[in-house]
């Protein structure tokens, strides 16, 4: 299982939606005709021609946005306008779609947004509409920070509402994405017309109140406003004299709230409370939890924003990512698990202690969970794949229970835990968005790799990407490679591919004898990784092979069996990864090496998307070409003195380390001293520095 929280604080271009059937009863009630006094948009729904997107929000460099101004306390205002989906120039299908973004400013209360919509022949809301609701915006940078999920609707109008204090608010409509559209026009837009409504609170504290609502104290109202709103409603005390136990109890029921505690019962695990956690390090072995006896105090799943599969009888483990990369937590291994466990992770910075009144915030803290490895293994596992390195996390290790269920009911077992560690060996870093300058649009871009044509004409494409291994060990075992990107419709993709080129000074392009190592697995599933701009960009590559330190380059393609007799496969590989190498010519100018054929022609510079694609306004020009990817592994032969001792970069001079030196006495693979070999003066390094590397 990937662990990931996707924060994009733009909306992806490549968000794909499903097109919607209603039925005609439905279509009476999509009347977009504009009341007296509506706001109305002019920018229009293609952008072909250059044309700026007025309130193209995010998306548009510099952000533009339609600003409604103040809605009145109670009041109603309305905004009509076109939205769709177009054919962006050069383009064959609906690649781009039009979003509207909009600011309103409102007072503490509930805003509604209702949207109707008729598609572009006047008919129906198709596809269905899509409106995405990002409350108090930075009013510095309203880009800054997450939207509430996405509501598609198949009614008319799609209702959404959200509670929140004084402040300005953002709400973007759309439509999802219909690439089969069979629209004859390079325009598939229709009209729209949104309601943004305000209610305010009953009890108007609940827009200015900073107190915690699962607290006593002497004032009336807490800081979460809706929670806050509901609980004065069902008992007005609450907001009219102080906030009381009784108040905090419906609080936490009505609301979803979390109030920590932990009482262990008799005979109960040394790490039964979150706040007596077993620190454990990466590989630690012959850890096994077993909660017979174990009580129950971390977020139950009725906990907003927590996991989904409820537990109980809990036991807690912290553990330290010792540097950027994969930290994997598993009892997957173990075999087939007929005992249900979920696994919940916690972020805890720098600071592993967990305090009681820390342990009140662990809601605040979750990153995810996982539940079951498998149909027939009920044990569970993750892999964090963006761990930080020096950063502790926290994992709940809990017996699966039924939701509303007692916690002590929950499933007991004994299960062998397994921790690994995959080093970051290089990175391009995020995949991010291109600028089409046709449009002005945001746009995620892939190069195409695999047998994108019929033979004979182009049947095969390649690029070679440039990576380096870091000298802070010898060499390192490759674990695996994240690439990044999509696969375009009408591929047959069975196998992703890839071939690592040596690559000498002055960026020369490989040529056969250059090939290091090649392979292949079956197509993976792909998965988000949150600092993507695009969604599903992650495609993982299995491997298992050595480099040393040094300059390299990476290939990575689809494929199929019948590729050679015309059967199209494509992975179109993200470009636009800013912490790429960048390959320049001898004028200073971007490009990237591409193959049609190979060894003949073989590789050749690529500059095809000069003048119609720039990266982001202030970001490095030369990073246009720079294809996004990951390649993870764990070091090999001798460390660099960093933690001198720490062997296994696991942040922890132990026993392991220890083990390391002495098998490797008498000899240069486990010297710290830098004479050569290892002795007496690097086991005294290593115990002098026992315990925890220096953050």
């Amino acid at each position: 299982m990937r662990l990931e929280i996707n924060l994009s604080c733009a909306i992806a271009t490549a968000l794909v939606g499903t097109t919607m059937l209603f039925s005609s009863a439905a279509f009476g009630q999509c009347d977009t005709t504009p009341p007296a006094g509506t706001i109305a948009t002019t920018d229009g729904c293609a952008h072909l021609n250059g044309e700026v997107d007025s309130n193209g929000g995010c998306n548009a460099t510099p952000n533009l946005f339609t600003d409604l101004g103040t809605l009145a306390s109670n009041g109603t205002m309305y905004v009509s306008g076109q939205m769709g989906l177009y054919i962006p120039t050069g383009a064959t299908t609906y690649t781009s779609r039009d979003l509207d973004w909009m600011l309103v400013t409102c007072s503490g209360g509930t805003v509604r947004a209702d949207l109707t919509t008729l598609n572009s022949t006047g008919t129906g809301q198709m596809p269905n509409s899509v409106v995405f609701i990002k409350p108090n915006v930075n009013l510095q940078d309203p880009c800054l920070g997450t939207f509430n999920p996405t509501f598609n609707s198949t009614l008319c109008p799609n209702a959404n509402s959200f509670v929140a204090p004084a402040g300005k608010h953002m709400i973007v409509v759309s439509v999802p994405f219909d690439t089969t559209a069979t629209e004859t026009t390079t325009q598939a837009c229709g009209t729209y017309l949104l309601t943004i409504s305000h209610t305010a609170f009953n009890n108007p504290i609940c827009g200015t109140s900073t107190a915690s609502c699962t607290e006593v104290h002497a004032s009336g109202g807490c800081n979460i406003p809706a929670c806050c709103e509901d609980t004065c409603n069902f008992n007005p005390v609450c907001c009219e004299v102080g906030w009381d136990q009784n108040c905090v109890d419906q609080a936490v029921t009505g609301c979803g709230l979390f109030v920590y505690s932990c009482a262990p019962p008799a005979g109960a695990p040394a790490n039964d409370c979150a706040t007596s956690s077993q620190l454990i390090t990466v590989g630690q072995a012959n850890v096994v939890a077993n909660n017979t006896n174990a009580g129950t105090d971390g977020p139950g799943a009725g906990v907003t924003g927590q996991c989904a599969s409820a537990s109980g009888k809990d036991l807690w483990y912290t553990i330290k990512a010792p540097a950027n990369g994969a930290l994997t937590f598993t009892a997957c291994p173990s075999g087939t698990q007929t005992s249900d466990s979920v696994f919940s992770v916690y972020n805890l910075g720098l600071d592993p202690v967990m305090t009681a009144t820390r342990a009140q915030t662990l809601p605040t803290l979750y990153i995810g969970c996982s539940d079951d490895c498998s149909t027939t293994n009920f044990a569970s596992g993750f892999t964090l794949v963006d761990a930080v390195a020096n950063t502790y996390y926290m994992v709940r290790v809990g017996g699966y229970v039924e939701a509303g269920a007692d916690p002590s009911t929950a499933v007991t077992f004994s299960l062998p835990i397994v921790t690994s560690f995959e080093y970051v060996v290089f990175t391009t870093g995020a995949q991010q968005y291109v600028i089409a300058t046709a449009t002005a649009a945001n746009t995620n871009l892939g190069l195409s790799s695999g047998c994108i044509t019929a033979p004979p004409a182009n049947q095969q494409r390649w690029m070679a990407q440039p990576f380096s291994v870091p000298a802070t060990a010898a060499s390192y075992d490759v674990s695996r490679m994240t690439v990044k990107g999509f696969v375009p419709a009408g591929s047959t993709n069975t196998t992703l591919n890839y071939v690592v080129w040596s690559r000498a000074a002055g960026n020369p392009a490989p040529v056969a004898a250059n090939q290091v190592v090649a392979g292949s697995v079956p197509f993976p599933v792909a998965y988000d990784t949150a600092a993507d701009n695009a969604a599903t960009a992650s495609h993982d590559i299995v491997a298992a092979f050595n480099l040393p330190s040094g300059n390299y380059y990476l290939t990575a393609y689809a494929s199929n069996a019948a590729c050679a007799t015309g059967t199209l496969s494509n992975f179109a590989w993200f470009i636009s990864a800013y912490d790429g190498i960048n390959l320049l010519d001898a004028a200073g100018a971007p490009f990237n090496w591409r193959s049609a054929t190979f060894p003949t022609p073989g590789f050749v510079k690529y500059t095809g998307l000069n003048g119609a694609y720039v990266v982001q306004t202030g970001a490095d020009p030369n990073d246009l070409y720079n294809t996004a990817f990951d390649i993870y592994g764990s070091p090999s032969g001798v460390v660099a003195p960093s933690c001198p001792g720490d062997y296994d970069l696991n942040g922890f001079r132990n026993g392991g380390d220890l083990a390391t030196l002495l098998s490797a006495w008498g000899t240069a693979s486990a010297d710290i001293t830098g004479d050569n070999i290892t002795n007496g003066a690097d086991l005294a390094v290593l115990l002098s520095g026992w315990g925890a590397c220096p953050i």
